[in-house]
């Protein structure tokens, strides 16, 4: 390393140390242009260039450094990590693997193997990894959030929540924790607790309509309906196209007897995936709601055959928004039903309600699964056998 490769390298440490990555990986760059061949330059670099979101960079530089040093663990390490993030979920597990093969005990390769198998859908196995790391780092709130989440996969609730809030004593902000004790909670029928807890969530990550989305589940399960559609309309604002959201809200407006505003909701989260059930779940609730009974037979037979909305049905339901919009105040009783030579069907219109809220309950779990694992500052000791910074990618969201 030359004199001014050296200069720049230190200077970039410390500008990471002192919290500024952008202008760390400015310097670290700088010194790789001074001395291309040095390794330790090249993997800080890399680490830089992971943490500030400039994952395709960050992923050719350190399979560079793998290819030319097969044993640099936490250069593989953090191959793995930025494998993760851009979905390669089979390179990043290999990788974690071949870290682990050689050092059990790797905090980096741990939390990313326990990170992939959640993906994966493989809560058990994910739980082997995430043990370990608490053992390792009891008071870590990133590794307490983790291995919580694998609990409330495999249903043992209990064990999920005394995590979650453990990693919640160690930092009564840390946003995952926050998030994954609401849903489980949530799941309880702790209503009080999850207003609390998402709340402060949303006061902590004011741009994720996550933490409104499930603000609204739980005003609405304790029947503030008005409350429970502000909040979800402020979780559609900040993400227009949630299919989750455009549900909730369908859901509640027609708690709220709002027929016009159900239908038009679950019209549209149809729009935005043609292949999703919740939608046609909720359209066809909706226009149960309004006594269309083999109508909301028609959609729901529909979803379960993976079959599409039928045009005729769509017709009515995009005529019908614009009916309701004009008569805001019209219930169910004033809405068309089956025509006049048609005997009421015998169907239980609030059956298809149910199937709808419960689907929605369903989808409450599975937005941990979307969760990227996370941490948001250096929680261990040792340099080089980090937790990835996983949250703040600014350039690359790959979410």
């Amino acid at each position: 390393m030359t004199a001014a490769a050296r200069k720049a390298f230190e200077e970039a440490v410390a500008l990471e140390n002192a919290g500024n990555l952008d202008r760390a990986l400015v310097s670290y760059l700088k010194a790789q242009e001074l001395s291309p061949d040095d390794t330790e330059i090249a993997y800080r670099t890399a680490s830089a260039l992971l943490q500030t979101g400039y994952l395709d960079e960050a992923q050719s530089q350190l399979r560079r450094i793998v290819f030319a040093e097969p044993d640099h663990l936490n250069a593989r390490a953090s191959l793995g990590n930025c494998q993760l993030l851009l979905g390669d979920m089979a390179n990043a597990r290999q990788n974690f693997a071949d870290v682990l093969s050689q050092a059990p005990d790797n905090r980096n390769a741990l939390y990313g193997l326990a990170s992939v198998l959640l993906k994966e859908d493989k809560p058990e196995e994910a739980s082997v990894p995430a043990r370990r790391l608490v053992e390792l780092l009891p008071d870590t709130p990133a590794v307490l959030s983790l291995f919580a989440d694998t609990q409330a996969r495999v249903d043992q609730k209990a064990a999920a929540i005394a995590a979650y809030r453990k990693a919640l004593k160690a930092d009564p902000d840390y946003g995952p924790a926050l998030i994954g004790l609401s849903q489980t909670l949530l799941l309880r029928k702790r209503f009080d607790e999850v207003i609390e807890l998402t709340i402060r969530a949303s006061e902590r990550a004011p741009a994720d309509p996550l933490p409104l989305d499930l603000l609204a589940d739980a005003l609405a399960g304790k029947g503030a309906l008005e409350d429970a559609r502000e909040a979800a309309l402020a979780a559609l604002k900040l993400s227009p196209r949630s299919i989750q959201t455009h549900v909730r809200l369908s859901s509640i407006a027609r708690k709220f007897g709002d027929h016009g505003a159900a239908l038009k909701h679950a019209l549209a989260a149809h729009d935005l995936d043609k292949s999703a059930k919740e939608p046609l779940n909720a359209l066809g609730a909706a226009l149960a709601a309004l006594k269309y009974s083999n109508q909301a037979r028609s959609v729901l037979t529909a979803m379960s055959r993976g079959d599409g909305l039928e045009p005729a049905i769509r017709e009515l339901v995009e005529g019908l928004v614009v009916a309701e919009r004009k008569s805001p105040e019209a219930g169910p009783a004033s809405s068309p039903a089956t025509s006049a030579t048609e005997a009421p069907s015998s169907d239980n219109p609030d059956d298809a309600a149910k199937i709808a809220q419960e689907e929605e309950t369903k989808q409450v779990i599975q937005h941990q699964e979307s969760l990227e694992p996370v941490t948001s500052k250096k929680l261990l000791a040792t340099d080089g056998d980090q937790l990835p910074n996983v949250l703040g990618l600014r350039r690359q969201d790959r979410s």
